[in-house]
């Protein structure tokens, strides 16, 4: 019996509190869907995008450059607002488009973001929200031999979705999207290649559309698409044709938005 074949790619996402000395916890599969490679503080970030949300008004913890306005890397990354040393509640400061903004550890994925004594840096608050997401395939963030990279499953293995609890984020900030937008989770089970286990794919997501991802699901796994994989979600290289996040229309005619795709595939025997 023919049946589709689904592919996920991975995408690479987390939410979490401001840490004042500015050294992350070390993002992994398991709690972000991604593992930056080494990056010094003389390098342009390839692929990882860091966002600060403040929550309140702390003076002096933004650096020189970040309010020097020669473009949109030094205005709020949202509406375009000036910034100024002082942080304001609301503000979402875009730190990857400064060369010396962040470091990644060596083989460890230890995001240290630098402070106020840098002039590319910035201090702050255990308040404040930061956002770590992934923005296009790059081979320094969890490069594609690499398992959880992504998923090519038959639509006969699907088993089913499962809402789940997403509140990533600080306080006013939980569940949120740095913009704003509420967010929500959805796991999807499949059946594993060698019947032992199940492989999962848990979908972070524009918030109360579980029902569109499981009609989603439901239109990708009835298709009639043989002679190809069906391409559900994955990211490209910056600077293809299509560049960024690509995502199967059956998701974004529903108003469906990915912000993480985590892949944990079952050992295999």
């Amino acid at each position: 019996m023919k049946t589709p074949y689904l592919y996920f790619g991975r995408k690479g996402y987390i939410a979490t509190a401001g840490v004042v000395n500015g050294v992350y916890s070390a993002l992994t599969n398991a709690n972000s869907g991604m593992l930056p490679i080494a990056k010094n503080n003389s390098t342009l970030p390839q692929s990882l995008r860091v966002l600060f949300k403040s929550t309140t008004v702390v003076g002096s913890v933004r650096g020189n450059l970040l309010l020097t306005a020669t473009d949109a890397t030094q205005v709020d990354f949202v509406d375009g607002s000036a910034l100024t040393a002082a942080t304001a509640a609301g503000e979402v400061t875009n730190m990857s488009g400064l060369v010396k903004s962040f470091t990644v550890g060596s083989g460890d994925q230890v995001v240290t973001v630098l402070d106020v004594s840098d002039t590319s840096g910035m201090t702050v608050i255990t308040g404040d929200t930061v956002y770590m997401e992934e923005m296009n395939f790059d081979a320094t963030v969890l490069p594609i031999a690499t398992v959880g990279a992504d998923l090519c499953v038959p639509a006969t293995s699907y088993l089913g979705a499962e809402p789940l609890a997403f509140t990533e984020g600080v306080g006013v900030n939980a569940g949120l999207y740095h913009d704003g937008t509420a967010l929500d989770a959805t796991g999807l089970y499949f059946k594993s290649g060698d019947g032992y286990g199940i492989d999962t794919v848990d979908l972070v997501h524009t918030a109360d559309k579980f029902k569109d991802v499981c009609e989603a699901m439901e239109d990708i796994c009835n298709s009639t698409v043989y002679d190809e994989v069906i391409k559900v979600h994955y990211l490209k290289p910056a600077g293809a044709i299509q560049d960024g996040q690509v995502l199967h229309n059956t998701f974004t005619s529903r108003g469906i938005l990915v912000k993480r795709c985590l892949i944990t595939p079952v050992a295999r025997s």
